[in-house]
């Protein structure tokens, strides 16, 4: 198996997270040491602020 560099499904590679309506979820608050009830976008968990992910891929077969 291959792995390959995509962009992060929870952030879609912006690096911060905006899943709740512009504002990070409560995952993201919470690695961030946050409490829910404050507002504010901080960087995605699930990456790590980064962007991207390494996937393991599938090696295609002929």
């Amino acid at each position: 198996m291959a792995r390959k560099l995509k962009d992060c499904p929870h952030c879609e590679g912006k690096r911060n997270c905006t899943k709740s309506g512009g504002r990070s979820c409560r995952d993201c608050l919470a690695a961030s040491g946050r409490s829910v009830h404050q507002w504010g976008v901080v960087r995605c968990s699930f990456c790590g602020g980064r962007g991207k992910i390494w996937v393991e891929e599938e090696d295609e077969k002929s």
